[in-house]
Protein backbone atom coordinates (compact mmCIF):
# COMPACT_ATOMS: atom_id res chain seq x y z
CA UNK A 1 0.00 0.00 0.00
CA UNK A 2 1.27 3.47 -0.86
CA UNK A 3 -0.01 6.95 -1.67
CA UNK A 4 1.00 8.02 -5.17
CA UNK A 5 -0.37 11.55 -5.10
CA UNK A 6 -1.58 14.26 -2.69
CA UNK A 7 -3.38 17.47 -3.67
CA UNK A 8 -4.10 20.36 -1.30
CA UNK A 9 -6.48 23.22 -1.94
CA UNK A 10 -6.85 26.07 0.57
CA UNK A 11 -5.49 23.82 3.29
CA UNK A 12 -3.58 25.71 6.00
CA UNK A 13 -0.94 27.77 4.14
CA UNK A 14 -1.40 25.99 0.78
CA UNK A 15 -3.59 27.68 -1.83
CA UNK A 16 -3.02 24.83 -4.26
CA UNK A 17 -0.28 22.24 -4.58
CA UNK A 18 0.06 18.67 -5.81
CA UNK A 19 2.75 16.19 -4.75
CA UNK A 20 3.62 12.97 -6.60
CA UNK A 21 5.23 10.52 -4.24
CA UNK A 22 7.87 7.83 -4.25
CA UNK A 23 6.51 4.49 -2.98
CA UNK A 24 9.45 4.37 -0.53
CA UNK A 25 10.86 7.62 0.90
CA UNK A 26 9.54 11.18 0.53
CA UNK A 27 11.41 14.09 2.10
CA UNK A 28 10.16 17.63 2.61
CA UNK A 29 12.77 20.28 3.40
CA UNK A 30 12.58 24.00 4.01
CA UNK A 31 12.70 26.65 6.71
CA UNK A 32 10.67 26.52 9.90
CA UNK A 33 7.09 27.64 9.32
CA UNK A 34 7.17 26.97 5.59
CA UNK A 35 4.49 24.27 5.79
CA UNK A 36 6.38 20.97 5.87
CA UNK A 37 4.40 19.63 8.84
CA UNK A 38 1.16 20.72 7.15
CA UNK A 39 1.77 18.14 4.41
CA UNK A 40 2.06 15.38 7.00
CA UNK A 41 -1.10 16.62 8.70
CA UNK A 42 -2.94 16.44 5.37
CA UNK A 43 -1.91 12.77 5.14
CA UNK A 44 -3.26 12.27 8.66
CA UNK A 45 -6.57 13.86 7.58
CA UNK A 46 -6.86 11.37 4.72
CA UNK A 47 -6.26 8.54 7.18
CA UNK A 48 -8.59 9.34 10.09
CA UNK A 49 -10.49 12.43 8.82
CA UNK A 50 -8.98 14.74 11.43
CA UNK A 51 -5.85 16.74 12.16
CA UNK A 52 -3.06 15.26 14.26
CA UNK A 53 -2.36 18.64 15.88
CA UNK A 54 -5.63 20.60 16.06
CA UNK A 55 -9.13 19.15 16.39
CA UNK A 56 -10.86 22.33 15.14
CA UNK A 57 -11.48 21.78 11.42
CA UNK A 58 -12.25 25.37 10.43
CA UNK A 59 -8.85 26.46 11.72
CA UNK A 60 -7.24 24.38 8.93
CA UNK A 61 -8.78 26.55 6.19
CA UNK A 62 -6.51 29.00 4.39
CA UNK A 63 -7.09 32.45 5.87
CA UNK A 64 -9.94 34.30 4.16
CA UNK A 65 -11.39 31.23 2.45
CA UNK A 66 -14.51 29.16 3.14
CA UNK A 67 -13.36 25.57 2.60
CA UNK A 68 -10.41 23.23 2.17
CA UNK A 69 -9.92 20.08 0.12
CA UNK A 70 -7.40 17.26 0.65
CA UNK A 71 -7.21 14.61 -2.07
CA UNK A 72 -5.04 11.53 -2.48
CA UNK A 73 -4.54 8.53 -4.74
CA UNK A 74 -4.12 5.33 -2.74
CA UNK A 75 -2.64 2.24 -4.39
CA UNK A 76 -3.53 -1.09 -2.79
CA UNK A 77 -2.92 -4.45 -4.49
CA UNK A 78 -2.74 -2.74 -7.90
CA UNK A 79 -6.12 -1.06 -7.28
CA UNK A 80 -6.16 2.74 -7.13
CA UNK A 81 -8.58 4.54 -4.86
CA UNK A 82 -9.33 8.25 -5.06
CA UNK A 83 -9.75 9.77 -1.61
CA UNK A 84 -11.29 13.22 -1.16
CA UNK A 85 -11.93 15.03 2.11
CA UNK A 86 -13.74 18.38 2.11
CA UNK A 87 -14.54 20.77 4.92
CA UNK A 88 -16.81 23.80 4.38
CA UNK A 89 -17.71 26.50 6.87
CA UNK A 90 -21.33 26.18 7.97
CA UNK A 91 -21.74 22.81 6.25
CA UNK A 92 -19.18 20.49 7.80
CA UNK A 93 -16.93 17.70 6.66
CA UNK A 94 -17.40 14.97 4.08
CA UNK A 95 -15.30 12.06 2.82
CA UNK A 96 -15.47 10.51 -0.62
CA UNK A 97 -13.90 7.29 -1.92
CA UNK A 98 -13.93 6.95 -5.71
CA UNK A 99 -16.48 9.80 -5.85
CA UNK A 100 -18.86 7.99 -3.50
CA UNK A 101 -19.60 9.92 -0.32
CA UNK A 102 -19.39 7.88 2.86
CA UNK A 103 -22.36 7.92 5.22
CA UNK A 104 -20.06 7.45 8.20
CA UNK A 105 -16.35 8.26 8.58
CA UNK A 106 -15.98 4.93 10.38
CA UNK A 107 -16.43 3.20 7.00
CA UNK A 108 -13.02 4.57 6.00
CA UNK A 109 -11.28 4.06 9.34
CA UNK A 110 -8.33 1.69 8.96
CA UNK A 111 -8.20 1.84 5.15
CA UNK A 112 -5.14 4.10 5.21
CA UNK A 113 -3.46 3.64 8.62
CA UNK A 114 -0.70 6.09 9.51
CA UNK A 115 1.83 6.43 12.30
CA UNK A 116 3.01 9.96 13.08
CA UNK A 117 6.15 10.70 15.09
CA UNK A 118 6.31 14.40 16.00
CA UNK A 119 8.06 16.56 18.63
CA UNK A 120 4.82 17.10 20.56
CA UNK A 121 4.48 13.37 21.23
CA UNK A 122 6.43 13.89 24.45
CA UNK A 123 3.11 15.08 25.91
CA UNK A 124 2.04 11.44 26.06
CA UNK A 125 4.30 11.34 29.11
CA UNK A 126 3.43 14.68 30.68
CA UNK A 127 -0.28 15.12 29.94
CA UNK A 128 -3.13 13.39 31.76
CA UNK A 129 -4.53 9.93 31.17
CA UNK A 130 -6.88 11.12 28.41
CA UNK A 131 -3.96 11.61 26.00
CA UNK A 132 -2.68 8.10 26.60
CA UNK A 133 -6.16 6.61 26.18
CA UNK A 134 -6.56 8.48 22.88
CA UNK A 135 -3.24 7.08 21.67
CA UNK A 136 -4.28 3.49 22.37
CA UNK A 137 -7.88 3.97 21.23
CA UNK A 138 -6.74 5.30 17.85
CA UNK A 139 -4.59 2.21 17.28
CA UNK A 140 -7.28 -0.29 18.24
CA UNK A 141 -10.04 1.55 16.36
CA UNK A 142 -8.10 1.35 13.07
CA UNK A 143 -8.20 -2.44 13.42
CA UNK A 144 -11.60 -2.98 15.07
CA UNK A 145 -14.63 -0.98 13.93
CA UNK A 146 -16.79 -2.56 16.64
CA UNK A 147 -14.40 -1.02 19.16
CA UNK A 148 -14.84 2.37 17.49
CA UNK A 149 -18.64 1.97 17.70
CA UNK A 150 -18.53 0.93 21.37
CA UNK A 151 -16.29 3.90 22.21
CA UNK A 152 -18.87 6.25 20.73
CA UNK A 153 -21.72 4.49 22.49
CA UNK A 154 -19.90 4.56 25.82
CA UNK A 155 -19.11 8.28 25.56
CA UNK A 156 -22.69 9.21 24.64
CA UNK A 157 -24.06 7.12 27.50
CA UNK A 158 -21.52 8.57 29.91
CA UNK A 159 -22.56 12.12 28.94
CA UNK A 160 -26.24 11.19 29.42
CA UNK A 161 -25.59 9.58 32.81
CA UNK A 162 -23.61 12.60 34.01
CA UNK A 163 -26.41 14.91 32.90
CA UNK A 164 -28.88 12.69 34.75
CA UNK A 165 -26.79 12.93 37.92
CA UNK A 166 -26.90 16.74 37.66
CA UNK A 167 -30.65 16.60 37.10
CA UNK A 168 -31.03 14.48 40.25
CA UNK A 169 -29.28 17.21 42.23
CA UNK A 170 -31.19 20.11 40.68
CA UNK A 171 -34.63 18.48 40.85
CA UNK A 172 -34.14 16.62 44.12
CA UNK A 173 -35.59 13.55 42.46
CA UNK A 174 -33.88 10.32 41.37
CA UNK A 175 -35.15 8.38 38.35
CA UNK A 176 -33.84 4.96 39.34
CA UNK A 177 -35.20 3.22 36.25
CA UNK A 178 -33.40 5.53 33.80
CA UNK A 179 -30.17 5.34 35.83
CA UNK A 180 -30.28 1.54 35.58
CA UNK A 181 -30.68 1.77 31.79
CA UNK A 182 -27.55 3.92 31.53
CA UNK A 183 -25.68 1.64 33.93
CA UNK A 184 -26.50 -1.38 31.78
CA UNK A 185 -25.33 0.33 28.59
CA UNK A 186 -22.11 1.55 30.21
CA UNK A 187 -21.49 -1.98 31.39
CA UNK A 188 -22.03 -3.50 27.95
CA UNK A 189 -19.81 -1.07 26.06
CA UNK A 190 -17.28 -0.70 28.88
CA UNK A 191 -16.75 -4.44 29.19
CA UNK A 192 -16.06 -4.74 25.46
CA UNK A 193 -13.61 -1.82 25.56
CA UNK A 194 -11.80 -3.21 28.61
CA UNK A 195 -11.47 -6.62 26.99
CA UNK A 196 -10.13 -5.10 23.75
CA UNK A 197 -7.63 -2.89 25.59
CA UNK A 198 -6.41 -5.85 27.65
CA UNK A 199 -5.91 -8.00 24.55
CA UNK A 200 -4.20 -5.13 22.77
CA UNK A 201 -1.72 -4.62 25.60
CA UNK A 202 -0.80 -8.32 25.59
CA UNK A 203 0.24 -8.01 21.95
CA UNK A 204 1.61 -4.46 22.01
CA UNK A 205 3.84 -4.58 25.09
CA UNK A 206 6.36 -7.17 23.78
CA UNK A 207 6.81 -5.10 20.61
CA UNK A 208 7.44 -1.97 22.66
CA UNK A 209 9.95 -3.64 24.98
CA UNK A 210 11.92 -5.09 22.07
CA UNK A 211 12.02 -1.69 20.34
CA UNK A 212 13.32 0.03 23.45
CA UNK A 213 16.01 -2.60 23.78
CA UNK A 214 17.16 -1.94 20.21
CA UNK A 215 17.09 1.85 20.50
CA UNK A 216 18.73 2.11 23.94
CA UNK A 217 21.17 -0.80 23.38
CA UNK A 218 19.59 -2.43 26.45
CA UNK A 219 21.06 0.05 28.94
CA UNK A 220 18.05 0.17 31.26
CA UNK A 221 14.78 -1.63 31.92
CA UNK A 222 11.43 -0.06 31.10
CA UNK A 223 7.86 -1.18 31.55
CA UNK A 224 4.38 -0.40 30.24
CA UNK A 225 1.17 -1.42 31.99
CA UNK A 226 -2.57 -0.97 31.61
CA UNK A 227 -4.44 0.30 34.68
CA UNK A 228 -8.23 0.04 34.94
CA UNK A 229 -10.98 -0.01 37.54
CA UNK A 230 -12.18 -3.18 35.82
CA UNK A 231 -8.97 -5.02 36.68
CA UNK A 232 -10.32 -5.61 40.20
CA UNK A 233 -14.04 -5.92 39.60
CA UNK A 234 -16.42 -5.65 36.66
CA UNK A 235 -19.66 -3.96 35.78
CA UNK A 236 -22.20 -3.52 37.34
CA UNK A 237 -20.29 -3.79 40.64
CA UNK A 238 -18.04 -0.78 40.12
CA UNK A 239 -21.05 1.46 39.41
CA UNK A 240 -22.84 0.16 42.47
CA UNK A 241 -19.79 0.71 44.67
CA UNK A 242 -19.25 4.27 43.40
CA UNK A 243 -22.90 5.30 43.24
CA UNK A 244 -22.92 7.51 46.33
CA UNK A 245 -19.74 9.26 45.22
CA UNK A 246 -21.37 9.80 41.82
CA UNK A 247 -24.40 11.40 43.47
CA UNK A 248 -22.16 13.63 45.59
CA UNK A 249 -19.81 14.71 42.76
CA UNK A 250 -22.47 14.80 40.00
CA UNK A 251 -20.37 12.69 37.62
CA UNK A 252 -19.47 9.07 36.96
CA UNK A 253 -16.33 8.48 39.03
CA UNK A 254 -15.48 4.90 38.02
CA UNK A 255 -15.24 3.10 34.69
CA UNK A 256 -13.09 2.64 31.62
CA UNK A 257 -13.09 6.41 31.01
CA UNK A 258 -10.65 6.55 33.95
CA UNK A 259 -8.23 3.99 32.49
CA UNK A 260 -4.56 4.88 32.21
CA UNK A 261 -1.28 3.48 30.90
CA UNK A 262 1.72 3.56 33.20
CA UNK A 263 5.11 4.49 31.69
CA UNK A 264 7.90 3.18 33.92
CA UNK A 265 11.71 3.28 34.00
CA UNK A 266 13.47 0.90 36.41
CA UNK A 267 10.23 0.66 38.51
CA UNK A 268 9.97 4.45 38.73
CA UNK A 269 7.75 6.90 36.87
CA UNK A 270 9.32 7.88 33.55
CA UNK A 271 7.77 11.34 33.89
CA UNK A 272 9.72 12.08 37.08
CA UNK A 273 12.91 10.08 36.75
CA UNK A 274 13.55 9.63 33.01
CA UNK A 275 16.20 11.74 31.28
CA UNK A 276 15.30 13.61 28.09
CA UNK A 277 17.05 10.94 26.02
CA UNK A 278 15.26 8.11 27.82
CA UNK A 279 11.90 9.79 27.36
CA UNK A 280 12.54 10.31 23.64
CA UNK A 281 13.58 6.68 23.26
CA UNK A 282 10.43 5.59 25.12
CA UNK A 283 8.15 7.59 22.80
CA UNK A 284 9.92 6.38 19.65
CA UNK A 285 9.62 2.79 20.91
CA UNK A 286 5.88 3.27 21.48
CA UNK A 287 5.40 4.65 17.97
CA UNK A 288 7.41 1.90 16.33
CA UNK A 289 5.35 -0.65 18.25
CA UNK A 290 2.24 1.12 16.94
CA UNK A 291 3.57 0.65 13.40
CA UNK A 292 4.36 -3.02 14.00
CA UNK A 293 1.00 -3.73 15.64
CA UNK A 294 -0.91 -2.11 12.78
CA UNK A 295 1.14 -3.99 10.20
CA UNK A 296 0.60 -7.31 11.95
CA UNK A 297 -3.12 -6.77 12.47
CA UNK A 298 -3.97 -5.14 9.13
CA UNK A 299 -1.68 -7.31 7.02
CA UNK A 300 0.10 -4.38 5.34
CA UNK A 301 2.45 -1.57 6.35
CA UNK A 302 0.94 1.77 7.41
CA UNK A 303 2.36 5.09 6.26
CA UNK A 304 5.12 6.38 8.54
CA UNK A 305 5.24 10.15 9.07
CA UNK A 306 8.42 11.50 10.67
CA UNK A 307 8.20 15.18 11.62
CA UNK A 308 11.49 16.90 12.55
CA UNK A 309 13.12 13.65 13.67
CA UNK A 310 16.55 15.31 13.73
CA UNK A 311 15.23 17.25 16.72
CA UNK A 312 14.13 14.05 18.48
CA UNK A 313 17.01 11.62 17.98
CA UNK A 314 20.77 11.74 18.32
CA UNK A 315 22.90 10.77 15.32
CA UNK A 316 23.36 7.13 16.33
CA UNK A 317 19.64 6.52 16.86
CA UNK A 318 18.87 8.38 13.64
CA UNK A 319 21.27 6.22 11.63
CA UNK A 320 19.69 3.12 13.16
CA UNK A 321 16.26 4.33 12.04
CA UNK A 322 17.48 4.88 8.47
CA UNK A 323 19.16 1.48 8.62
CA UNK A 324 15.75 -0.05 9.40
CA UNK A 325 14.32 1.80 6.40
CA UNK A 326 17.05 0.32 4.21
CA UNK A 327 16.21 -3.15 5.50
CA UNK A 328 12.61 -2.69 4.41
CA UNK A 329 11.08 -2.65 7.91
CA UNK A 330 8.84 0.26 6.87
CA UNK A 331 6.70 0.86 3.81
CA UNK A 332 6.16 4.37 2.50
CA UNK A 333 7.87 6.99 4.68
CA UNK A 334 7.44 10.78 4.79
CA UNK A 335 10.13 12.89 6.49
CA UNK A 336 10.42 16.62 7.24
CA UNK A 337 13.55 18.58 8.09
CA UNK A 338 15.01 22.06 7.72
CA UNK A 339 18.22 20.94 6.00
CA UNK A 340 18.34 19.21 2.64
CA UNK A 341 22.03 18.28 2.81
CA UNK A 342 21.89 16.08 5.91
CA UNK A 343 18.86 14.23 4.59
CA UNK A 344 20.59 13.63 1.26
CA UNK A 345 23.60 12.31 3.17
CA UNK A 346 21.44 9.87 5.15
CA UNK A 347 19.64 8.69 2.03
CA UNK A 348 22.90 8.24 0.12
CA UNK A 349 24.67 6.47 2.98
CA UNK A 350 21.89 3.88 3.23
CA UNK A 351 21.27 3.61 -0.56
CA UNK A 352 17.61 4.59 -0.25
CA UNK A 353 15.23 5.53 -3.06
CA UNK A 354 13.74 8.94 -2.22
CA UNK A 355 11.92 11.95 -3.64
CA UNK A 356 12.81 15.41 -2.33
CA UNK A 357 10.33 18.31 -2.14
CA UNK A 358 11.37 21.85 -1.30
CA UNK A 359 8.72 23.61 0.77
CA UNK A 360 8.48 27.38 0.61
CA UNK A 361 5.80 29.46 2.32
CA UNK A 362 4.40 30.92 -0.89
CA UNK A 363 1.92 33.15 0.95
CA UNK A 364 4.68 35.02 2.77
CA UNK A 365 7.48 34.68 0.21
Amino acid sequence: MFLSELSLRQFKNYRMRTFRFNPKINIFYGSNGAGKTNVLDALHYLSVTKSYFNSVDHQQILRGEQYFVVEGKLNTDEIEKDLRLVFQRGIGKSMQVNNNELEKFSEHFGTLPVVMIAPGDIQLIYEGSEERRKFVDMIIAQCDRVYLHELGTYQRTLDQRNKLLRDFYENRYRNRELLDVYNEQLGKSGTYIFSARTKFMEQFKPLFLENYKRISTNKEQVNLSYESDLSKTGYPQILQQSEQADFDLLRTTKGIHKDDYSFMLEDQALKKFGSQGQQKSYIISLKLAQFQYLEKTKGFKPLLLLDDIFEKLDLNRLKELFHWMAQGEFGQVFVTDTQQARLEEMVSEHHLDANFFEIVDELNA
